[in-house]
């Protein structure tokens, strides 16, 4: 399945485009994520735990990320399963950083296959919308913590991007936040149904 999604950072490019290089900072941005350990040639550990009401998954794997600093774009790569439910995930993400006013435009394109028993909650309309609302915590949290780092630098150029890491990696003892994907589910639920039932759509 693919997906499109984008949002809009204050921050201009020159300063949200080494965020996209600090997998840490990305990963702790989003909602469910960890790492589990640090870069191994190339690849990065990680974890991601979702809740579902009754339904609760542990996604373990691994992550590639790619960057081209000429375009400002990059792709993010990997694998993971959860041995609980026999569900298996794969894919990509491929992200485009443009100017965009006085901030940056972020463009995300999706591109994944799940298989397993997660597989048969995956309707398209629901998981689009699902994505979205991920994408806007994610977007929300990257503008947090940009807004954190540059007024850190305002006041100590020793801790600018490079200089030190911005999101510490978790030891396997810690035990991440599983994304609340209920709440979420719900809204999604209720937006798909409403563009379904617009008056918009039934007169066509």
């Amino acid at each position: 399945m693919q997906l499109e999604q984008q949002f809009i950072l204050g921050q201009p490019p020159d300063a949200t485009w080494p965020a996209f290089a600090d997998v840490a900072l990305l990963v702790g941005c989003l909602p469910g994520a960890s790492l589990t350990g640090g870069e191994t040639d190339g690849q990065w550990p990680m974890r991601f735990d979702v809740r579902l009401g009754p339904v609760a998954a542990s996604f373990t794997g691994q992550g590639r990320l790619v960057r081209e600093d000429a375009t400002r774009s990059g792709r993010f790569e990997g694998q993971a399963s959860d041995r609980r439910t026999g569900s298996r995930v794969k894919g990509s993400a491929a992200f485009t950083l443009a100017a965009h006013e006085s901030g940056t435009r972020v463009i995300v394109q999706v591109d994944y296959a799940l298989t397993g028993a997660l597989a048969q909650v995956g309707r398209a309309g629901i998981v689009r919308e699902l994505a979205g609302a991920l994408t806007a915590q994610f977007a929300a949290n990257l503008e947090a913590r940009l807004g954190k780092r540059a007024a850190t630098v305002a006041t100590d150029p020793a801790t600018a991007p490079g200089a030190q890491a911005e999101v510490a990696i978790p030891t396997a003892a810690d035990t991440p936040v599983p994304l609340a994907g209920g709440a979420l589910l719900w809204q999604a639920l209720r937006r798909w149904l409403a563009g379904i039932l617009s008056p918009s759509r039934k007169s066509r």
